[in-house]
């Protein structure tokens, strides 16, 4: 109380009161800051998953096992015990309710942010025009499937197994299926269907062939290495296919225009004539309602902007669909969570 009183002395009340109250107002977003930074170097060296283990870890084995400097682990525990995440005591590690509950369903959302975080990185030279996307700095495509893959379990996934289910589907091939997130969704939500995955990216299918190696439903499930807009050879090959999916995986290529989606969409009839296209996109929101309602998807639309990424509408998706001479045969769309689904014949 003397100490308060002291304060209040050398800057009156009335400044005390409005420094106190906008330390208040800056703290949260300083400290989202470091605790993501903490996080995320935790989960790069694998200690955070230590932590998470029933019983939680050792201080001394988390060091050793990551090969990592005793001073910084300390500091960074230490201050996780702080916000109150973990509790650090006798030489253990535990996570508290709130972290376990910040890894759970969000999880995704920490994962996929640190995908971007070289982006934000060098956001100055971004901004300066010293430094461009896709030539000077490049999200970490690792954590960019991790985190989508997280994400889209809570309801793109649910949604479009829904769907494959009620639509009939048996043999489904997934575009851009990455480490093959959905497919192992969809095979254990759907135990009839059996899934094949294409990527372009040959480590990214190196590591799905590691995941599906130690998978139950492993005898449903191949992966390819194949480029999506050339399936000529897999549809020779699998004529059976009568289920297409993709899931937030065409505006990817939106930045090159409308026709390039439009013009795929037409290939895949050809290609798979048998087959019904299931569409899972997101879906722009206005940035009047963002501002209303200041949902992640303000920092979703932030982290497509900054990388070169188009999101557009629905009724542009509906469009596109249109043009490519199909026809939408179911269609979902959530606007509260800016994301929409798709079924085409």
């Amino acid at each position: 109380m003397n100490q308060a009183l002291e304060i209040i002395r050398l800057l009156g009340l009335a400044k005390a009161v409005r420094v106190k109250r906008r330390f208040d107002e800056a703290l949260p977003h300083v400290r989202g800051y470091a605790v993501c930074s903490c996080l995320w170097a935790l989960l790069e060296t694998g200690a955070l998953d230590r932590i998470l283990a029933p019983g939680g870890a050792a201080v001394d084995a988390l060091r050793a096992g990551g090969r990592l400097d005793r001073r910084v682990l300390e500091s960074i525990l230490t201050y996780l015990d702080g916000v109150g995440l973990v509790r650090v005591e006798g030489g253990q590690v535990r996570p508290l309710l709130k972290l376990l509950r910040l890894m759970a369903e969000p999880r995704g959302f920490f994962e996929l942010t640190y995908a971007y975080e070289p982006i934000f990185a060098k956001l100055r030279d971004l901004l300066t025009g010293q430094a461009r996307y896709g030539r000077d700095v490049e999200r970490r495509g690792k954590y960019v499937g991790r985190g989508s893959g997280q994400l889209c379990r809570t309801l793109p996934y649910p949604v479009l197994a829904d769907m494959v289910r009620r639509h009939g589907g048996r043999v489904v091939l997934d575009l851009g299926c990455g480490d093959l997130a959905f497919l192992l969704f969809l095979a254990e939500a759907v135990p009839s269907v059996r899934c094949i995955g294409v990527d372009v990216d040959a480590p990214t299918v190196v590591y799905a062939r590691e995941v599906l190696a130690a998978c139950p439903h492993r005898g449903r499930l191949e992966v390819h290495e194949a480029d999506m807009f050339d399936l000529a050879a897999i549809a020779r090959e699998h004529p059976e296919v009568d289920a297409v999916t993709a899931v937030d995986t065409y505006h990817e290529y939106l930045s090159e225009g409308e026709e390039k989606i439009i013009g795929l969409l037409r290939q895949l009839r050809g290609w798979f004539p048998r087959a019904l296209l299931y569409v899972g996109e997101f879906c722009k929101q206005p940035h009047e309602k963002l501002r209303r309602s200041p949902t992640a998807f303000l920092e979703h639309h932030l982290y497509h902007d900054l990388t070169n990424q188009v999101i557009t509408t629905a009724e542009r998706w509906r469009a596109m669909i249109a043009a490519a001479g199909l026809a939408i045969v179911e269609e979902k769309v959530f606007d509260m969570v800016g994301h929409g689904y798709f079924v085409v014949r």
